[in-house]
């Protein structure tokens, strides 16, 4: 029985980690890298924790490969009544959308808001 928890987690692990990270890369770099640009082109100092704000949508959406792709999947798991596959695909959005607000946060933590 220990062992279905443990792959479950390792699963689970392998699933959620690589959008988690990748959302939270993409919010901090857009973030910062959008307030330099803006910094850089004379129209004053950017406000990275409102670019990091504005861009977690799409790092949600480059975290999951794309937005039709990962809804696509969640479809034909819903028609087709395959439930792990569902669960998982749900649980890679989840770990986006955190991935996204962790990067967020992170942004105003670094900044000082």
């Amino acid at each position: 029985m220990a062992r279905v928890w443990i792959d479950l987690a390792v699963r689970l692990w392998r699933i959620g980690i690589p959008p988690l990270f990748l959302a939270m890369g993409v919010t901090l770099g857009g973030g910062l890298i959008g307030a330099f640009g803006s910094w850089m082109v004379s129209q004053g100092p950017g406000d990275p924790v409102t670019t990091a704000y504005r861009i977690r949508i799409w790092a949600v959406a480059i975290a999951i490969g794309g937005t039709l792709t990962a809804f696509e999947n969640l479809e034909r798991g819903l028609a087709s009544r395959a439930l792990p596959m569902l669960l998982a695909d749900s649980f890679g959005i989840i770990a986006a959308y955190f991935g996204a607000q962790w990067g967020y946060w992170l942004i105003r933590w670094l900044v000082g808001v």
